[in-house]
């Protein structure tokens, strides 16, 4: 076994939930926001109140099928020079998630149940070290949800840390409702998209990143009847953009490199004690 705190940030949900976990599970830290904040936000919190060397995340829609997890996770990092870990995510049905949410950069056909070194984790479930975070910094919080994820993983690789796939790390995840995804597909993506690229890539990289995803989102829009939702991201990206610029630290042309070199199987992205 391992020691371990329980920390709980309510984002304000409407349920009675903080006080049935005050009620059983009197041993757990809870606070709660002032306001509904997004994930960003709230994750940030619970990772700064934490007090151990190692932070274990999971959303409040994840359910946790092994009991030994956390001694796994402890493990990997005993035995691995990587600053995070990119859990195995799981639908309900017990299949891996599809590769709308795969964001690794090897197919997930084939490396689902495989590890390896990877440039993406998931906010669903995942783990830290303590400094790592305390060297990258946290979850951008101007993108309240949807690509933070990718804009923190990139910055702890641009520190020189690692992030390691392992699909013995497991969480299952009950998906969102239908209305949060239609919100992020058609708002949060194309304006996300447009501030992560702002924030982390040198300008001609920023513009072969942003111009063919933001063209392709624009045509998705008007295709399916959502051209005001697009129009309106598009004026969020724009009343955002100084804030953005002004937090701007372009990615060392040499962890483009690994981001790159990350997407090609027979590369060192395959785990080995070597590679770490």
């Amino acid at each position: 076994g391992v020691d371990f705190e329980v920390i709980v940030v309510d984002d304000c949900s409407p349920d009675d939930s903080v006080a049935a976990i005050r009620r059983d599970f009197p041993e757990v830290k809870i606070f709660v926001n002032g306001s509904n904040s997004g994930p960003a936000v709230t994750r940030n919190r619970g990772i700064r109140e934490a007090t151990g060397d190692l932070i274990v995340g999971f959303d409040s829609d994840v359910t946790i099928p092994d009991r030994s997890l956390l001694a796994k996770a402890a493990a990997c990092f005993s035995e691995n020079d990587v600053a995070g870990l990119a859990f195995h995510i799981l639908k309900p049905d017990g299949k891996s998630e599809d590769v709308g949410r795969w964001w690794h950069p090897l197919p997930i056909d084939g490396f689902a149940d495989r590890p390896f070194l990877t440039s993406y984790f998931s906010g669903t479930a995942y783990a830290f070290r303590r400094d790592a975070v305390n060297t990258a910094g946290l979850y951008p919080e101007l993108l309240y949800m949807h690509y933070e994820e990718v804009e923190l993983a990139w910055r702890i690789l641009d520190n020189g840390g690692k992030i390691l796939y392992s699909p013995d790390l497991v969480a299952v995840h009950h998906a969102n409702p239908v209305s949060r995804r239609n919100q992020v597909e058609v708002f949060l993506k194309p304006r996300n998209q447009i501030l992560l690229a702002a924030s982390c890539l040198p300008l001609r990289d920023a513009l072969v990143y942003v111009l063919p995803r933001t063209g392709y989102q624009f045509f998705k829009a008007c295709s399916r009847g959502h051209l005001a939702d697009f129009l309106r991201a598009m004026a969020s990206a724009a009343k955002l953009m100084p804030r953005q610029w002004s937090l701007r630290k372009p990615l060392r042309r040499e962890t483009l490199g690994q981001i790159r070199r990350l997407r090609e199987p027979d590369s060192a992205s395959f785990f080995s004690p070597e590679a770490a």
